[in-house]
């Protein structure tokens, strides 16, 4: 049975149409995820469904009494700044309700002395005492434990004021008052932003057993192959629907892109027939004074911009960032060696005789929870203070996970040529292969989003002989597309690469080794992430 169905939806904005006609449906029971390119008017669909936005024109229809909750993207805010224990509370306002009617009746029937009454007040507390127990009103207290448990809210927090929180740990309440109200349709923006592995494999659990509906819109390709099945594409205002995961979403894009090139390979084949024909036609009416060809030459003239107009556009050629270092020396073939490292950062203390060996070639990925050390391990390793830790004859590209300019005014143009060394003629050939055109290297380095900065960036460092890479959470701040093209550039360097990341399928892609750090301790895995997975508690163990 459909829940929600979305019919002839349009919204513009200053720059120009956002939606176009968007309409499709949604069953009861659906996972769905929409994915496009940042600005490509997600949220603002997310917000159109959940009523806080309102289209220019077309129809939301959502199933009779079904409830809808909506997660925000980003800091919430609770005007009630209430209690976070009594917000977690409030998901469960029915069944409350229930029990203060129940114990107003508990009070009634103590004080009533007329047994008629008596017996009506008995019959009453019975009835809601059944439904308060049909809906769960003793497990209160336990669903509030499993949420709170499995998103690692701090307990402490429940005692204080929902707006004295910081904005992460005010999301963690909301996310969890939400998940607890169990809504008919659940609407996510953004759901595992600032979520560690560990909580977003909760998640992932959790919405795979939910019953309701849920529409997701998130970066994270990892968390919707897991959860979603079906993907709704927004571009240029219009909508694609695939049925699956996003995996399945990716194989049939590729494929429909295979299709549309080789409908086009047939079509420019025509056309440069039929151009051929022309030419040929006006030459002989030239050489023969005849009209007729040239007649003949106009009417093909006339088809071929007929069917130009309506011709398939050639599809968008696989992007990729020209990395390839390959002028670099391979170095040792020990990269990192680290030996019984005690590493503590104020009083806190994060490895203890921690061990671990990354050798050339590998690619590894650092895990660990929020606050186990990762970054920290990686400004240790690049300080060179550590005895412990020993680098090979390694020359070091190092991309922090915050990009910041110095000089915020100085344009992409002249902070490439500052710290390359290049003449103007050359770096404007370099940023052309790094995807910034001619608009784009006079703009501000200050006013650039997280891929630009991240392209600029790698940019630099391709000027100079390197042979490993160490990145630190590089897909933070980037759309899909842009992961997408790291991804494919990142693979082709032939030196190691050591980075932090909370993106499971980026590291899906890159990696051939884990390091966790967990319990002050640094553990070895072979593979990928999904073979980390496998064989986590086996190592564990050991």
């Amino acid at each position: 049975m459909i829940i929600l169905d979305v019919n002839k939806i349009n919204k513009t904005y200053g720059f120009g149409k956002l939606l176009n006609d968007i309409s499709f449906s949604i069953n009861e029971g659906e996972r769905v995820a929409i994915v496009g390119n940042n600005g490509s008017g997600k949220s603002t669909l997310l917000k159109i469904i959940a009523k806080i936005e309102k289209a220019d024109s077309g129809v939301v229809s959502i199933k009779k009494d079904a409830v809808v909750e909506y997660l925000e993207q980003g800091d919430v805010s609770d005007s009630r700044d209430g209690i976070c224990i009594d917000i977690l509370k409030s998901a469960f306002g029915k069944i409350l309700d229930i029990e203060k009617s129940l114990q107003e009746l508990e009070q009634e029937m103590c004080l009533a002395t007329d047994e008629v009454m008596l017996n009506k007040y008995v019959n009453r507390y019975s009835n809601l005492q059944e439904k308060f127990l049909s809906l769960g009103g003793y497990d209160i207290h336990m669903e509030i434990d499993k949420v709170v448990n499995g998103l690692k809210i701090d307990k402490a927090l429940l005692t204080r004021g929902f707006n004295s929180l910081s904005g992460g740990e005010r999301t963690l309440i909301n996310m969890a008052r939400i998940l607890l109200s169990k809504p008919d349709l659940l609407l996510l923006d953004e759901p595992t932003n600032h979520l560690d592995i560990n909580r977003l494999e909760w998640l992932e659990s959790y919405i795979k057993g939910y019953k309701g509906s849920v529409v997701i819109v998130s970066h994270d390709r990892y968390f919707l192959d897991k959860v979603v099945n079906k993907i709704i594409e927004i571009d240029n205002g219009n909508i694609k629907i695939y049925h699956g995961n996003y995996t399945d979403y990716v194989l049939s894009k590729e494929n429909e892109e295979v299709r549309q090139f080789e409908i086009y390979k047939v079509q420019e084949k025509k056309f440069q027939e039929m151009e051929k024909a022309i030419k040929k036609l006006k030459e002989w009416g030239k050489m023969g004074n005849n009209p007729t060809f040239f007649r003949r030459a106009k009417a093909i003239q006339s088809n071929l911009d007929r069917q130009r107009q309506n011709a398939v556009e050639k599809p968008n050629e696989a992007r990729f960032l020209p990395i390839n270092f390959v002028s670099a020396d391979r170095g040792s073939q020990e990269i990192v060696c680290i030996k019984n490292l005690h590493l503590v950062v104020g009083e806190k203390l994060l490895l203890n005789n921690a061990n671990c060996l990354i050798s050339n070639g590998e690619k590894v990925a650092l895990l660990g929870d929020n606050g186990t050390g990762k970054s920290t391990l990686i400004k240790a390793i690049l300080s060179g203070n550590y005895p412990e830790i020993k680098l090979g004859n390694q020359k070091i590209g190092y991309l922090s996970q915050i990009i910041e300019f110095l000089d915020k005014n100085q344009s992409v143009l002249q902070y490439f040529i500052e710290n390359t060394g290049i003449n103007e003629e050359i770096a404007r050939s370099k940023l052309f292969n790094f995807q910034f055109f001619k608009s784009d290297i006079v703009k501000r380095v200050g006013s650039l989003s997280g891929g630009e900065k991240l392209r600029l960036k790698l940019a630099i460092m391709l000027q100079q002989d390197i042979n490993l890479l160490i990145l630190d959470e590089p897909t933070n701040h980037i759309d899909i597309e842009t992961r997408e093209v790291l991804e494919q550039s990142l693979t082709k360097f032939k030196g190691s690469i050591i980075f932090v990341s909370h993106d499971r399928y980026f590291i899906n892609k890159l990696a051939n080794k884990i390091i966790e750090i967990k319990n002050q301790n640094l553990y070895t895995f072979v593979g990928d992430y999904d073979d980390y997975l496998l064989n986590r508690e086996k190592i564990y163990k050991k």
